[in-house]
């Protein structure tokens, strides 16, 4: 009896981690390379969810030709954070196999942010369909390489549509156009370009996930905050000009007060807009060609320039060791933190330039315009730090927190990045250096500077992505999709407590940009993306366990196991008793 209840007890043990588990697939679309260069192949890609503490698994079989951990925690990230669910209290489990060893990395991200959704909300995925893309903040389904050989692969294992990141329709493959809405055609196989990842999963399954916040609700201390930054530049350019008015020059500057005054207008129309940021940036750069205007006209000798050096280092010194001393408690105060020190590191970088230059040149000009901008970014700094302390939802940012969203950004980076140079090799020398940077900030334990940069090599590289093989007609429609989805993004944000100063502040840019210098508005675009919603790398578990979605059939064999188990318990009970009574 005793041996008979330990086995009842023992099997329905097993059983049970499985009624709480849940298992999906759904097939992935990769290239593998060849001795002929890159063909398609297809992977299967799985995935399980069971309860636990938010830990990310992965398992390849073979290994990718690319790293795929990183891509795989921010596609879980982005899934989790779009349908707002907290997933500190689940593990996932993916797993990859292929016949032979696959390029996956970021390319498979929009695949398992997908399944990811899918599986959290208890939606059947039709298997017939497959994506390729990668997976950006905000949701954004990115550009990837090897479209046309992925969609023959789709063809050849029997799937019946494709969705592919918008703008891809036409792409460039060794140097010829093509259009695939002709190759959809010739297969017989439908291609559909999508943007977001509530777009591709209402293709898959036919449910849309809800976008509630389509206007961003601007805090008013924001606003106020930001159009007084703005207005102490403007106002301070308006007294540089006045300064430098009357004052003699020993060489030409007509071409810097031009400069200078052009600026000065586009900051006044700007802030006459309300766009603040934009209205800041144009009268900084007017301060600093009214700065050089002034010290051209006091034709500094090297001994007054090192002397205006040495204060501008003590300067840079105190008020960094003041910003340093001050708690973060929120992301407004993070993005803040990352601005002041950022425009403090500048100056100083620039500072010491100028100390080069003086030894190695008498360009008084370049001497002057070194000083001038060291001085101006720091008085934006100063400037900046207005938003440190403003209200919002906290957050854990100690260091420990704090460094390992920054070695994180930096795999995601550098994981981009390899899978640019398969197609590219040896073009992304720049961003490299950029990655090399954010490590070093990281070796110094300036986690927040690290974050900061590793953010803008990953948007850097992204941009590469954002136009791989796109026809530049297409740029314009690349960025008014990047902004749409950026402003969704903070308007999310902005709902949840959180103010992304970063993020809108460069959405507002890139916004102001879009019809005149399409590249840098896509630029500032993906800086806004990257920077617009931080707070995927520091959620906490709030401490009540929120169990994720039994499995009903395995909880009815459950049930019916245990009620077996106890009814063969009470037979063999009453089998023995009845024994003993015939003794």
């Amino acid at each position: 009896m005793k041996r008979l209840l330990f086995l009842f007890i023992v099997v329905n043990l097993i059983l049970m981690p499985s009624v709480f588990a849940k298992q999906g697939h759904m097939k992935l679309l990769a290239v593998k390379e060849t001795e002929n260069g890159y063909e398609g192949g297809i992977a299967d890609l799985y995935l399980e969810i069971k309860p636990g503490s938010g830990r990310v698994f992965l398992e390849t079989f073979p290994l990718t030709r690319t790293d795929t951990q990183m891509s795989t925690r921010f596609a879980k990230a982005i899934a989790c954070d779009i349908i707002e669910k907290d997933c500190d209290d689940i593990d996932f489990f993916y797993t990859i196999t292929a016949d032979s060893a696959i390029i996956a990395g970021p390319s498979a991200g929009s695949s398992i942010a997908v399944l990811t959704v899918a599986m959290l909300e208890s939606l059947e995925l039709n298997e017939n369909y497959a994506i390729t893309g990668t997976i950006n903040s905000g949701g954004l389904i990115g550009p990837v390489g090897g479209l046309k050989a992925k969609i023959e692969a789709a063809k050849k294992n029997g799937l019946k549509r494709v969705l592919i990141p918008a703008g891809e329709i036409i792409v460039r493959v060794d140097n010829t156009t093509t259009d695939l809405k002709n190759l959809s055609k010739e297969l017989s196989i439908e291609i559909i370009e999508i943007s977001t990842l509530s777009e591709a999963v209402k293709e898959f399954t036919g449910r849309e996930i809800k976008q509630r916040f389509k206007s961003i609700e601007i805090s008013e201390e924001y606003k106020n905050t930001m159009k007084s930054l703005a207005k102490d530049l403007c106002d301070r350019g308006n007294k540089l000009k006045a300064e430098a008015k009357d004052l003699k020059y020993s060489i030409n500057v007509s071409a810097l007060k031009e400069n200078a005054q052009n600026l000065t207008i586009k900051g006044k129309e700007a802030f006459e807009k309300q766009t603040f940021y934009s209205s800041a940036s144009y009268c900084f750069g007017a301060n600093v060609e009214y700065s050089t205007l002034l010290l051209l006209s006091k034709n500094l000798s090297k001994d007054e320039a090192i002397k205006e050096v040495e204060r501008l280092n003590k300067e840079i010194s105190d008020f960094r060791n003041k910003v340093e001393s001050l708690d973060k408690k929120t992301i407004t105060d993070l993005e803040a933190y990352i601005v002041v020190k950022e425009r403090l590191a500048e100056a100083e970088e620039y500072a010491t330039q100028s100390l080069e230059t003086l030894n190695r040149t008498n360009n008084t000009e370049r001497i002057a315009r070194t000083l001038a901008y060291a001085s101006e970014r720091v008085n934006s700094a100063y400037s900046w730090a207005t938003f440190l302390g403003k209200k919002g939802k906290a957050f854990n940012l100690n260091k420990d927190v704090l460094k390992k969203s920054c070695q994180n950004k930096i795999s995601e980076a550098d994981e981009r990045k390899q899978y640019v140079e398969l197609y590219f090799p040896g073009t992304l020398d720049t961003i490299k250096k950029e990655i090399d940077k954010a490590a070093e900030e990281l070796e110094k334990g300036n986690y927040e500077l690290c974050l900061s940069q590793a953010s803008k090599a990953k948007a850097d590289v992204d941009i590469i992505l954002s136009v791989f093989g796109v026809d530049s007609k297409q740029y314009q429609n690349i960025v008014e999709r990047k902004l749409e989805i950026v402003k969704n993004n903070i308007a999310k944000e902005a709902a949840k407590g959180i103010f992304p100063i970063l993020g809108y502040s460069y959405y507002e840019y890139a916004n102001s940009l879009k019809n005149s210098d399409v590249f840098s508005a896509m630029l500032y675009s993906e800086y806004a993306l990257e920077l617009g919603n931080l707070d995927i790398y520091f959620k906490e578990s709030n401490g009540k366990k929120k169990w994720i979605d039994i499995d009903k059939d395995l909880l009815g064999m459950f049930i019916v196991g245990v009620a077996v188990g106890f009814i063969a318990a009470f037979l063999v009970k009453k089998r023995n008793a009845n024994a003993k009574k015939r003794k």
